[in-house]
């Protein structure tokens, strides 16, 4: 009896063993865990850094390759305006100081031709501004459309009556957004040395 209580006494200090044993591997086990998900978390967060960098880049390199693309586009607009031909219908539609549509059909066809050309070249830059590919900043350092603009008036006047519709759509409403621009300028304008702005000056006596 006694040498059964001796090893009942015997089971249960070994019993009382293997739980601290067992408790302690679990608390050792459980601070390895807290550890591995600390350095999980924290590889997690500057895998997230990393991401938010190259995404940043990525933006950076995008936003540069546009802004090439547009001064690419806007220095092809610069050279085609700058041609002997273009500049040829620029001097046209200046000299022709038109009154009336009348006026516009005596013309010979070389210069009727001036009109239509310089009506198209600044229609398709008016699309270029409404779709945000060109700001109106650069355009006012290029161009002139609105002084333009009224130099041909009754030619446009006049195709719209012959056509029953508005036909320089984006000539009108890039006009209308030079006036806004320079009313209410968002930028300091830093005109060019040479441009087109110039040269109608110097036409024009002003």
């Amino acid at each position: 009896m006694f040498a059964l209580a001796i090893d009942f006494s015997q089971v249960s200090s070994d019993v009382a063993f293997a739980s601290s044993v067992a408790i302690a591997l679990g608390a050792v086990f459980v601070v390895l865990q807290i550890r591995d998900n600390k350095k999980l978390i924290l590889a997690s967060t500057e895998q997230a850094k990393a991401a938010v960098i190259q995404a940043k880049l990525s933006t950076d390199q995008l936003r540069q390759n546009n802004e090439l693309a547009d001064m690419e586009m806007i220095m092809r607009i610069y050279e085609f305006a700058n041609t002997v031909e273009v500049q040829s219908s620029f001097l046209t539609v200046i000299d022709s100081d038109l009154k009336s549509y009348e006026d516009f059909e005596r013309l010979p066809k070389t210069e009727k031709v001036a009109f239509y050309q310089m009506a198209a070249l600044f229609e398709s830059i008016g699309v270029l501004v409404d779709r945000g590919f060109v700001s109106l900043q650069t355009i006012d350092d290029m161009f002139v459309p609105e002084q333009l603009w009224k130099l041909m008036k009754p030619f446009i006047d006049g195709v719209n009556r012959k056509a029953g519709e508005e036909v320089y759509v984006f000539f009108g409403k890039l006009v209308e957004g030079m006036k806004d621009y320079h009313e209410n300028p968002k930028e300091l304008q830093t005109p060019p040395k040479r441009s087109l702005r110039g040269d109608l000056k110097t036409f024009s006596g002003g």
